[in-house]
């Protein structure tokens, strides 16, 4: 079903219940614009004075069960310290309501939003007079809150859990078997990496329950006082802490992009050392786990790698400029997402002319 169906069932059968279960009105609730790929239908509304969202998530794999043991995380880590936008009971006390309409079903969870405003939202501009690195080094030290937690969280129980990385993308990860026959070496390249981090190894200390999809589109910051409040935790999964030391790697690149090789080189270990010094606070890697940092980069060009596929055949030029630089760097093992070698251009980042 197209999520344009999916809207218009939820606008006709679910959202006035949604709303009422969770005490306001369905005229109240302001929705969030869409995106590729959104896997929820999002909404703003407030209730004495208290900013709300309120998620709505149809697709099977977000089961109730899968909701509860997201929430149960989520729950954890505010018990930890770890500021996260946390749930909200409805009027009947559950944490999770379901609607059934038109053979799916709703799952509906409300939070308290956090404070302030995503970084992306306010033009990348961080708070007036204060040295960026402050905005780096909260990034990197709330990473490392949730890494140090999640050394010790225990689930609901082991029906009511989360998955591992590699069932949670399960679905994207066999698109890599239809490839078709001219990205035979694409295959046989995520192949490789898929089986070297499966060979990994899985301590405490390197590899639990984390996020999934840590991103500054996916917390907020009070513009007071620099505070980060975490939130979208519907990705979260169990997988190596590195990984998301790699997400955080690719979150800085957007601020140099246009600039030189070395301007690109001197940027990125600088906010990286910025992102680690607050890391560093809360949890520390092995110099043998940092040291594979590469590695997890390449996933996650894997992963937007197999997000495109799907345009493989799309006339559209920038598209296939775009796959194209993707598919090379693949092939020939480019590390860094090419963005230190001669193939990217800052006049068009990521694609190949």
């Amino acid at each position: 079903m197209q999520r344009a169906d999916i809207v218009r069932i939820c606008n006709r059968k679910v959202l006035d219940k949604a709303a009422k279960l969770f005490g306001t009105y369905k005229e109240d609730l302001r929705v969030f614009p869409d995106y590729e790929g959104a896997a929820n239908l999002v909404y703003e509304y407030a209730l004495d004075g208290m900013p709300l969202i309120l998620r709505m998530s149809f697709r099977p794999e977000r089961s109730f069960d899968q909701i509860q043991a997201e929430l149960h995380f989520v729950n954890y880590l505010a018990e930890q310290g770890v500021r996260v936008s946390v749930p909200v009971a409805s009027r009947r006390g559950s944490q999770v309501e379901t609607i059934k309409a038109a053979g799916i079903d709703f799952q509906i969870v409300s939070f308290i939003k956090g404070k302030g405003m995503r970084v992306p939202d306010n033009g990348y501009r961080y708070r007036e007079g204060v040295p960026i690195e402050e905005y780096f080094q909260n990034w990197g030290q709330v990473l490392g809150e949730m890494h140090h937690a999640t050394q010790q969280y225990q689930p609901l129980n082991q029906q009511v859990r989360r998955p591992e990385w590699f069932g949670l993308h399960q679905s994207r990860l066999s698109i890599v078997e239809s490839l078709p026959d001219d990205l035979q070496l694409v295959r046989r390249r995520i192949r490789s990496t898929l089986a070297e981090l499966q060979s990994l190894p899985k301590d405490r200390d390197s590899f639990g329950l984390i996020h999934g999809d840590f991103n500054d589109g996916n917390f907020s910051v009070d513009y007071s006082n620099g505070d980060i409040t975490v939130f979208d935790f519907d990705d979260c999964c169990y997988f190596w802490f590195m990984y998301e030391i790699a997400c955080a790697w690719e979150g800085g690149i957007g601020r140099v992009m246009f600039g030189g090789l070395q301007e690109r080189k001197d940027f990125m270990e600088w906010y990286m050392e910025q992102v680690m010094a607050g890391y560093e606070r809360e949890n520390v890697l092995s110099d043998s786990w940092l040291e594979k940092l590469p590695l997890f980069i390449r996933l996650i060009q894997i992963e937007e790698f197999l997000h495109y596929a799907q345009y493989l055949n799309d006339p559209d030029e920038s598209v296939a400029a775009g796959l194209n630089y993707k598919i090379k760097c693949l092939e020939e093992e480019i590390p860094y997402m090419g963005f230190f070698d001669r193939i990217y251009s800052p006049e068009q980042p990521f694609c190949l002319e």
